[in-house]
């Protein structure tokens, strides 16, 4: 099977403009994950900048051909770009249809694979074990969600105590187990810390986050929609990611109980982690001038960089 730009292009386009600066930025990203034999990631990148807009047709065509040839030299990563064009389609073409449209696919396919290998199971739980932080990890945590074996959710559970996960794989685990339907305490550790939550509380997405969380990562919206649409999109996307990795913890707590002057010093923060990833030229006194930052959040605003640029370095 190959995966062709137009079958991306079927799928719900992002609404990004990649500028030059952004784009010089992607095209060194792409070539370090080449380099470092990150193909799941590099193919799951392309998919996203064949959906971008602002690059020139002669990159684009380069994205294309490259994407196609990652996917033919490694078969396996076509499994993988199959669900995410599957789910997008979905969302595209019927958006109130496809949470049961896409788990009735998906439980095909599992009984498909059981009856084939009856290790499958373990074999998915085993991949989980891998330390490496892949896109496979979340085609496995969506099928492990599918599965129609109760004893599964004790495995998942004794997972999550007893293994050492990496943070983003253990709130992907909550996030199964929700939807798998079980509910009560669990209790693991979060790097040094331990931590407790109940599995039916965890965020299914985004929005479900309280709203106090998802402020920052606004306020940054309503400051760079206009002049830096990247800074404003992936701004939101690391956000995201920054909440799920930190989910249960004191600071995760401290977050939610934030104030207006809290919610300032994070969104500085992020701008600044997010312009200097994209290298864009945005001054320091710039960025706290934006947010209102004050000598006297000076600290704050420094400890919130830290826990960014920590959680950045630890995903």
């Amino acid at each position: 099977m190959v995966i062709s730009e137009s079958k991306l292009n079927g799928a719900s386009k992002h609404n990004v403009i990649l500028f030059p600066k952004t784009y010089e930025y992607y095209q060194m990203e792409l070539t370090r994950l080449l380099e470092s034999e990150r193909y799941a990631e590099a193919v799951g990148l392309l998919r996203f900048l064949l959906q971008c807009d602002g690059e020139d047709e002669g990159s684009r065509m380069e994205w294309a051909a490259l994407y196609e040839w990652l996917l033919q030299a490694f078969p396996h990563l076509e499994e993988i770009e199959e669900q995410h064009i599957h789910r997008d389609t979905l969302r595209s073409d019927e958006m109130d249809e496809e949470p049961e449209t896409e788990q009735e696919v998906l439980k095909t396919q599992m009984r498909d694979k059981l009856r084939l290998d009856n290790q499958y199971i373990e074999k998915l739980l085993q991949t989980l074990r891998d330390e490496q932080l892949d896109e496979r990890k979340w085609l496995v945590l969506e099928q492990l969600a599918v599965v129609d074996d109760e004893s599964l959710n004790d495995e998942l559970i004794y997972m999550l105590e007893t293994e050492k996960l990496h943070a983003l794989i253990q709130f992907g685990l909550l996030q199964t187990l929700n939807r798998r339907g079980t509910t009560g305490a669990v209790t693991y550790f979060h790097g040094n810390e331990q931590i407790v939550v109940d599995i039916e509380h965890t965020p299914m997405d985004y929005a479900s986050f309280p709203y106090v969380l998802q402020i920052p990562a606004e306020k940054v919206r309503e400051a760079s929609a206009v002049r830096e649409p990247s800074l404003a999109y992936f701004s939101q996307e690391m956000w995201q990611q920054f909440l799920k990795a930190i989910y249960g913890t004191t600071l995760y707590d401290r977050l939610r109980d934030s104030n207006e002057h809290d919610c300032q010093v994070w969104a500085a923060a992020l701008h600044r982690i997010v312009a200097g990833l994209l290298h864009l030229e945005e001054e320091e006194t710039e960025v706290k001038r934006i947010y209102n930052i004050s000598t006297d959040q000076r600290i704050p605003y420094e400890q919130a960089l830290r826990a960014l640029a920590n959680s950045l370095r630890s995903g």
